[in-house]
């Protein structure tokens, strides 16, 4: 926390911005890796260990695929990519819950015909839950779609495009921050929500990064994985719940505490 302190020129979390996504990626990031460490140690024997959108990153650095300062210079650039993007081309972001996926890949088309923005799918939680992004016109439509069609919708402004095509003016500058990281053989396998695949040595976890920026986090696809590579549960670092909140909707492997699980 020191080091994540100095950087942020604060001496505490309530000085803070987390709305700021230069503050709030480095600060989740650190959060969650510091909790895993907490709960497990840095050593456990786990089936797998993945990670939903910026996880990605801290479940790599968990698996000793990086190095945890490393980590947290990527995660600043991040920070900084997600800042320029946004001002830039402001975007918004759209939970739709309720819509099963041919539903909402037709409320995503009509709001791109009506509003002629960019809009596509950043983010699959589950059978029913699907997140949207791009400009801030049609998410709205599509927001306003959705709802006329039964959906659950939350409608979040972001500041940054992460996992849309909108990213794509800033993915030099973030291939060339990837590019400066050393990937190492991960102790144990990681499950990437880039694709549903486990990686077990650092062979192409460069290439998967610089994807990650641009495409969506394929959630519901990674936990499956995750079960076929024996995991019998999942447990959450944080910080908050939204992962257990995701996976009461829907989902191969059930989100359990620390004190249930029967093993690490």
């Amino acid at each position: 926390m020191t080091e994540l302190f100095g950087r942020l020129g604060v001496t505490g979390a309530g000085q803070i911005d987390f709305a700021d996504t230069r503050a709030g990626q480095p600060c989740t990031y650190a959060a969650g890796l510091l909790s895993a460490w907490q709960q497990f140690g840095t050593g456990a024997d786990h089936p797998v260990t993945l990670g939903h959108s910026l996880g990605e990153m801290t479940s790599l650095v968990y698996a000793g695929a990086l190095d945890p300062l490393q980590g947290l210079d990527l995660l600043f650039e991040l920070g900084e990519v997600g800042h320029e993007q946004d001002l830039r081309r402001p975007s918004r972001l759209v939970v739709l819950m309720g819509l099963d996926l041919s539903e909402v890949d037709r409320v995503c088309r009509l709001a791109v015909v009506e509003t002629g923005a960019v809009l596509e799918p950043s983010g699959f939680n589950g059978p029913t839950q699907t997140i949207l992004c791009g400009d801030a016109k049609a998410a709205q439509v599509a927001a306003d779609l959705a709802r006329a069609r039964g959906a659950t919708v939350r409608l979040l402004p972001i500041r940054g495009a992460y996992h849309c095509s909108l990213m794509t003016e800033l993915l030099p500058r973030w291939q060339f921050a990837v590019g400066r990281m050393e990937f190492r053989t991960p102790r144990i396998p990681v499950v990437s929500s880039v694709d549903g695949r486990c990686r077990v040595t650092a062979d192409g976890l460069m290439e998967l990064l610089t994807r990650w920026l641009l495409l969506p986090v394929r959630w519901s696809d990674a936990v499956t994985a995750a079960r076929d590579a024996g995991a019998t549960a999942l447990v959450d670092a944080g910080p908050g719940e939204i992962l257990r909140d995701i996976s009461r909707r829907g989902s191969a492997l059930a989100f359990v505490r620390t004190s249930e699980m029967e093993t690490s």
